[in-house]
């Protein structure tokens, strides 16, 4: 056999060294002042549940292929599908304006 020299390995001794030579004494209170961050005010999300008729759903997915795939060739809606499209974003809208 072999003799196996081990070799030191330099600077290894600063992976352990400890990273705060003092104990925190931060307390509950100071810790929860920092964390919280005052003054920031979250949005109230409010949902709402929509009715639709199958009508409707049918020319909502329709729309939605459309909008899939613009670059497609097609025909302007007819003006009784376009009113229809118009009266479902409305509704969808609803009280919000836009």
């Amino acid at each position: 056999m072999t003799s196996f020299k081990r070799v030191s390995l330099v600077g290894s001794e600063d992976l352990f060294r400890a990273t705060r030579p003092q104990v925190v004494t931060d307390t509950d209170d100071v810790i929860k002042d920092a964390v919280d961050r005052p003054g920031v005010q979250v949005k109230e999300v409010v949902y709402r549940t929509l009715h639709f008729t199958p009508e409707e759903v049918e020319l909502l997915l329709e729309a939605i292929q459309i909008a899939k795939y613009p670059d497609r060739p097609r025909a302007k809606p007819a003006l009784d599908k376009f009113d229809s499209l118009d009266a479902i974003r409305l509704k969808v809208q609803g009280d919000s304006g836009g």
